[in-house]
Order: structure tokens, then sequence, then C-alpha cells
């Protein structure tokens, strides 16, 4: 058998390979820009995302860490079309060619615009856009922060109608940026660091006001942000959004409490027009003297009437009427009674007579007598006597005591013979 031939070079390891490959492709390809559909987006416990760039049937498999998608202004979305900056480069323990995206942008749209709309859909699903939510501003405040650039015009432009409208409000400025790069994580501190001191009871607050003049969308954009929206959400002190100009509505319009056109249309919602206010205390000071008059005047002519009634011009005329009527009354009473009790002697004496002239003792009196038992059982028929029964006879001066010897009917035509008894 033939022996093998000898490599002319030296034979790599497969790791050595994939790293020459590696160096080869960057060294190559530093920077592209690379369109294609995003395919299985994936973000990362860790930050990162990591996507596949698909055109018809080849795939370039993409990452972007974490530092680079911060600065995203959207989030991709499978079978979305994109232009992606990068680096290519090869992963060596997947043996894939894969692109380190630095900049991502959405292929026909901008990505500002696509982000922004990402984020209102978010934050509308969240429900901080919903009406129920926005509370209403106490009117007049008694101290109000204002959030805004301290050398702009909408800060003086606000205290100077704060002056003219209601100069009795306490106003408090958190300067803070209002466009640029970390100008809306300054508006959200701002905004927090205000509600921390209204909740420790530090600064008492009314009402917050973002405020900021118009100007591009660029410029704008810190209003847009989603950091200063939660901010806005979490306020418990009811925020006014002053941002821009009428045709500009932001993000942070949408969340806030109340939004205004403008700084100074901000003023005008908080407060009233101390002017059309003195205005007003003037005609209710008028209206309110007037119906004083008339009620004054409706109470001086019942007073009138009130002094007329004989009652009041001689107080003590109707007590004496009224003892009078007392006495009369009395008197009446008096002869009622007596009459009452005549009348009632009267019948009572003739009753007794007719009592008395039924009264068995007037009976005895014109020589009648009762007899009756021991017993007091009075006698009525000699048949229930028998000798030596001893009986009781009622006259009309006394009784008479007598013993039965003999007794007879008088029906049988016999004499009654009665002893009486031995004294």
């Amino acid at each position: 058998m033939a022996a093998a031939a000898k490599p002319d070079l030296a034979p790599l390891t497969v790791s050595q390979v994939m790293a020459q490959a590696r160096a080869a492709v960057e060294a190559k390809l530093q920077t592209v820009w690379v369109v294609g559909e995003v395919t299985g987006f994936t973000r990362a416990s860790s930050g990162h995302w990591y996507f596949t760039l698909k055109e018809d049937k080849v795939l370039l498999k993409a990452a972007m860490f974490r530092g680079f998608n911060l600065r995203a202004k959207f989030d991709p979305k499978n079978g979305m079309e994109v232009l992606a900056r990068g680096k290519l480069t090869v992963y060596a323990e997947r043996s894939e060619c894969q692109l380190v995206v630095e900049e991502i942008q959405p292929k026909g749209m901008g990505a500002a615009e696509l982000g922004l709309r990402q984020l209102k859909e978010k934050l509308l699903q969240k429900g901080y856009f919903s009406p129920h939510r926005k509370r209403a501003l106490p009117k007049p405040p008694r101290r109000v922060a204002l959030v805004a650039s301290p050398t702009g015009a909408a800060v003086r432009d606000m205290i100077e109608v704060f002056a003219q409208r209601w100069p009795f409000t306490e106003l408090v400025l958190k300067p803070s940026r209002v466009q640029g790069e970390g100008a809306a994580t300054e508006v959200a501190h701002a905004i927090k660091l205000l509600n921390w001191l209204h909740g420790t009871g530090a600064l008492k607050l009314d009402a917050i006001v973002l405020g900021r003049g118009g100007g591009s969308a660029e410029d704008l954009w810190a209003f847009n942000e989603e950091v200063v929206a939660d901010a806005i959400f979490n306020s418990q002190v009811p925020v006014v959004s002053a941002v821009g100009h009428e045709t500009d509505v932001t993000v942070a319009d949408l969340v806030a409490d109340q939004r205004a056109e403008t700084p100074t249309a901000a003023v005008v919602a908080l407060t009233p027009d101390r002017r059309e206010l003195l205005e007003w205390l003037t005609d209710a000071r008028e209206r309110m003297g007037d119906a004083l008059a008339r009620r004054l005047k409706f109470a001086r002519q019942r007073l009138d009437q009130l002094a007329a009634r004989p009652a009041l011009r001689k107080p003590m005329q109707r007590v004496r009427d009224l003892e009078q009527r007392l006495d009369d009354t009395a008197e009446r009473l008096r002869r009622a009674v007596a009459q009452r009790i005549a009348r009632a002697t009267q019948e009572l004496e003739a009753v007794s007579a007719r009592l008395e002239s039924l009264s068995p003792l007037q009976v005895l009196a014109r020589g009648y007598s009762l007899t009756h038992t021991l017993d007091g059982a009075l006698v009525r028929d000699p048949s229930g006597l028998r000798p030596g029964d001893v009986l009781l006879t009622r006259v009309a001066d006394g009784t008479v005591r007598s013993l039965v010897t003999e007794t007879a009917s008088a029906r049988a035509g016999s004499a009654n013979n009665i002893e009486r008894p031995a004294e």
C-alpha cells in the first residue's frame, strides 16, 4: 500500500480556523449597512437583543448589545424590515457569521416616529391616557411648582401672567433642561423630587407645570420619553403639561392631568383673572346691598305692623282682660256647683222619704209585728214550729220572747196556744 502524502502546511485546529476566519471578515468588512427582515427576535435577561436578518432564504444572525439598544428609538418586531449598521464577525462557538449591530432604523419610516408610535401604544395599553385617572386642578392654587429652563422665555411668561392674574400664588421653580441629551431624565427627576417634598410635607404643592416654548420635533423629544411619562403617571400632585404650541402634542401632554397649548395657557387654566374676580366681587357687593336694603325695608314694615297691634301698645290690657274672664268663669263655676249640690240634696231627701215610707218599722208602728226563731228564720206558717221552740217577736218599741206550747193552722180553724215563758 502506498504511503499517505504529507501536507505541505501544518494542520490547524478548528479554533484556529475560526479565529482566522473572524480576523479576515472583520478586516474586510469593518462597518456595513444591512437591510433585511427581522425574525426570531428575543430580548435576553441581560438586556441584549438577538435576532436574524432574512432575505428570501438567506439568513444572517445579528446581536445588538445593551449599550447600543438603549439608544434605539424603537423596538424591532418580527416581520419588520430594518436597516442595521454594524460590524461583521464570526461567532466561533456556533461557527456562524454574525452582525454586531450598533445602530438600527426601520426601513421606510423614521426610527423616532416608529418609536413614538410604539410608546403611545404601550402607554395606552397600560392606561396612562385614561381620562378617568385625570384629576381636577385646584383653583386658585396656593403653591405651584414650575419645571422649566431657568433662562427660557416660557418661565418668564408664566411668572408674568401669574403676577397679572393671581399674584397670591407662591411659585417654586425647579430648573431643568427641556431639550437635548439627558433632558428627559432631568425632567423626570424634577417631578419625582417635587413629589417627594410634597409627600414629606416639606413643600406642599397644588400643581406642577411642565413648561417650555415651541420648537422642532427634536427639540420637544424629551417630553416623548417613557421616563417622563412614568414620572407624570406616578405623580401625587396634579401635572399640567405646557409644552410647545397648539399643534404639538407630546406624550407628556397625553399623560398629564391637563394639557395646555402654551405655558401662558397653563397659568390661565390654573388661576382666576384677578380683574375679572374684582369685577365680579363689585357686582356681587351691589347685588348684596340691594338685597339687604329690600330685607331691611320689609323688616321695618313688619315691625310697624306689629307695633300697631293693641297687644304691643297696651301689653297689660290683654292680661287684665284674661284675669277678668278668669274671675267670671270662676263665679259661674261656683254658682253651677252650688246649684248642683242643692239639686242633689233635694233628690236625696226625696229618696230618703220614699225609703222611710217603705221601712218595716213604719209597718210595726201601725200595730203589726214580726216573729222569727232564734236562728233568724221568719215565721210565716205555724206548721214549722214545735212545742218548746223559743220565738222572738218584733214590735214597734221592742222585742217579745215567747215559748211555743201548741200550734194550730189557721186553715184547720184551731186557735194558737202560746204560753209566755217563765220570767
